[in-house]
């Protein structure tokens, strides 16, 4: 069992950007010394009301607080961006931390964030899938030819490549059966690919993907992956009401925010556009003391197989002492119990 730190960089405007920029420094480094061996980010733009750094430079950034971790996108929207700029800013985070970056990728699913950039949100699975083949050729082919709807290239060579040969591994995102089998046919396992699960659906809705996934897997004659991610909103603190009582505001505005852009109404599928609380908590959020966690965390293990827990335990808003709070109460008291429990 391993476990990658999830770096929430959503922050409010103005001068608390840089706040929460070096807290991630500091959060990262806590990390490393407890037992952490990973460090990964998420992607939203930055416009309205919330601050999102940008993950490819904040990684950058990053790298030297993380020696010896491995560095994610968890994930990166691939359609809002040229996959050539992604080949190479990809290529370069690789020799920045040793060979150790993983490029996770997903379709995406806020509308507003294509509208903003001219892009059509209706065509991003196609932009997909054009430019995770691209990025890919791009980093074993000595020369491209590509002609797609979106993307073109004759005679095109990438002269930076990654640490990680013939290619970077890749996590592939999704959030529909769908994009799970999409997943399992984009997976080369030899090559460390594999799927990750998203933190925003329930315990049960991630279980029955993760068991559709394997068997995907098994019905297109690939071996199962060696490391299995899951990505899930944690908050471990001495008791259930504390974590409650300190972690709820901040937790309940990021998926306020979440809600204005559809993720209940038109991906979740819940029929409403903001969840209650309770509703919000229930099977999406582990959270309560270092026991209560790890109870929950094995029972998820035995119904995912996932191998490495990727923690989001930071909202927009948070005191950074209750961040570092459960980095180091997962580090010292969870992780312990989950690796003598399964190995």
């Amino acid at each position: 069992m391993q476990f990658s730190l999830f770096i929430s960089s959503e922050h409010k405007p103005g001068p608390t950007a840089q706040t929460g920029f070096d807290g991630h420094l500091e959060q990262v480094r806590l990390a490393r010394e407890v037992g952490f061996d990973g460090v990964a980010i998420g992607n939203h733009l930055s416009y309205g009301e919330t601050v999102w750094f940008p993950p490819m430079e904040t990684l950058m950034r990053i790298a030297p607080e993380a020696e010896g971790m491995k560095l994610a996108t968890c994930v990166l929207i691939l359609p809002l961006f040229h996959p050539l700029h992604v080949a190479q800013q990809a290529a370069l985070l690789d020799i920045a931390s040793g060979g150790r970056f993983t490029l996770g990728v997903a379709p995406g699913w806020t509308q507003d964030e294509f509208k903003v950039l001219g892009l059509g949100f209706k065509t991003r699975i196609s932009r997909f899938r054009e430019s995770v083949e691209l990025i890919q050729r791009l980093y074993t082919e000595d020369s491209v030819d590509f002609s797609g709807k979106h993307f073109n290239a004759e005679g095109l060579s990438l002269s930076l490549q990654p640490v990680q040969q013939p290619r970077l591994p890749m996590w592939f995102g999704g959030s529909v059966d769908a994009a799970i089998k999409r997943a399992a046919t984009l997976t080369d396992t030899a090559l460390g690919d594999t799927w990750v699960a998203s933190a925003h659906l329930t315990k049960t809705v991630i279980a029955g993907q993760a068991n559709l996934y394997r068997e995907t897997l098994d019905e297109l004659g690939k071996p199962q992956p060696k490391e299995l991610p899951l990505l899930r909103n944690i908050v471990v603190a001495p008791d259930r009401e504390t974590a409650i009582r300190e972690a709820g505001p901040s937790l309940a505005a990021s998926y306020q925010v979440f809600g204005q852009w559809g993720l209940f109404s038109e991906v979740v599928g819940s029929g409403k556009e903001q969840l209650d609380f309770e509703e919000l908590l229930a099977d999406r959020v582990i959270i309560g003391s270092p026991e209560q966690c790890a109870e929950e965390l094995l029972l998820l293990a035995e119904q995912t197989g996932f191998q490495r827990l990727v923690t989001r335990i930071q909202w927009v808003g948070m005191d950074q002492k209750v961040v570092l709070r459960t980095i180091e109460l997962l580090g010292n008291e969870v992780l312990p119990i989950l690796r003598r429990e399964l190995g």
